[in-house]
């Protein structure tokens, strides 16, 4: 009798018994159901609404009932609150708020701890916090004076005279909060005129750069470069202020709807300037990165919103979540677990979770 051969068929039948099964584990774990693999679609509702200034804070998100700030993570669960009184407005960066009354100025830690909390000497017109220092634009809205402090509240800078019979715009830290950028407006020139000043925090002006007659309603730091955009153009330059004169890119009917930045040059998207009024109603797409890409993408559907995760693209219809690689041609869909349609994309937070709105209603959408 051959028992060579009953063992061999055994031994081939172990063997194809256990690669079904290796392959099945797989299926399973790709699938998502031991914890790996691609992440699921999913929704969550929040206690907030949309109009009490629902603001993304790293990944979690923030919002101002009226008399106190609160925040949660991206599950809804609540994370810290900040009894602010009524009246207040406020800005974050990932890691700090800024919150301000008349002249009363907060700065809160990712914790929600009062690092400080105190009167200036005018009040407080806008504040943008960034990992060390708090920038401040107090007094009239003319002739303004930009105070720098740090978490603590210590005063690093003061500028007055750079903004004599001008109006700030805008301003933001940049490399590790090493420098400062402002673009402010000369409100009595025959001509609007733009200029861009960077500071090096704590030491002297580095550059001051006439943006012409163009107003810029985004900076972004990228790669060491600043970049400049406005309703016409987009420009880079360094952290003196000095212009490349290559680097200008045309965006006239385009407005930029969000970005990514960091070491390499910045991915910038856009959607067509009428599509992004009070109502968004966005077919079109387009990304730019530092001269070297402008794609053009056409959306299956009319969508409130659309942003960048990594080197993807997403856009929220009423009832459909739309996702693409960069160099995709085709857009993949899924429905949305939102049980009422979707009439807003407010923003996304740092761990690849989006927030949306239908009605006031506000969702916090898991991105797979």
């Amino acid at each position: 009798m051959d028992h060579t051969g009953e063992r061999g068929s055994r031994v081939r039948l172990y063997l194809a018994i256990a690669a079904i099964v290796v392959v099945g584990l797989l299926i399973l774990y790709v699938l998502g159901v031991f914890g790996g693999g691609p992440r699921q679609l999913s929704a969550k509702k929040l206690r907030c609404v949309v109009s009490q200034q629902v603001t993304p804070f790293g990944d979690k998100v923030l919002y101002y009932d009226g008399t106190t700030l609160f925040c949660l993570n991206s599950n809804g669960t609540e994370q810290w609150k900040y009894a602010l009184g009524a009246g207040a407005r406020f800005a974050a960066s990932d890691t700090s708020v800024a919150a301000w009354i008349g002249a009363h100025l907060h700065i809160l830690d990712q914790n929600g701890h009062a690092t400080y909390n105190d009167r200036l000497s005018d009040p407080i017109q806008y504040a943008k916090p960034g990992r060390q220092y708090v920038a401040v634009v107090i007094g009239d809205s003319f002739s303004p004076t930009l105070l720098i402090k740090d978490m603590g509240g210590l005063a690093v800078d003061s500028e007055t005279v750079a903004y004599s019979d001008k109006m700030i715009l805008d301003m933001g830290f940049f490399e590790n909060d090493n420098y400062l950028w402002t673009t402010a407006l000369d409100v009595y020139g025959v001509a609007p005129l733009t200029v861009m000043n960077v500071y090096q925090v704590g030491a002297m002006n580095t550059g001051e750069v006439d943006l012409g007659e163009e107003i810029p309603y985004a900076v972004l730091y990228s790669n060491t470069k600043l970049n400049v955009i406005n309703t016409r153009e987009s420009n880079l330059y360094d952290y003196r202020g000095t212009p490349d004169p290559l680097s200008k890119q045309l965006v006239y009917g385009w407005r930029l709807i969000d970005s990514v930045t960091g070491g390499g040059d910045a991915l910038m998207l856009f959607a067509p300037e009428l599509q992004t009024a009070d109502t968004q109603q966005i077919t079109e797409l387009r990304v730019l990165t530092g001269g070297r890409r402008d794609s053009r993408y056409t959306l299956p559907d009319t969508c409130v919103g659309a942003g960048l995760r990594g080197n993807s693209l997403f856009a929220f219809s009423s009832d459909s979540l739309f996702k693409a690689e960069l160099n995709a041609q085709r857009f993949s869909a899924a429905k949305l677990p939102i049980p009422d349609p979707v009439t807003g994309y407010i923003g996304r937070l740092t761990n690849g979770v989006a927030l949306v709105n239908a009605g006031q209603e506000v969702y916090a959408v898991t991105l797979p």
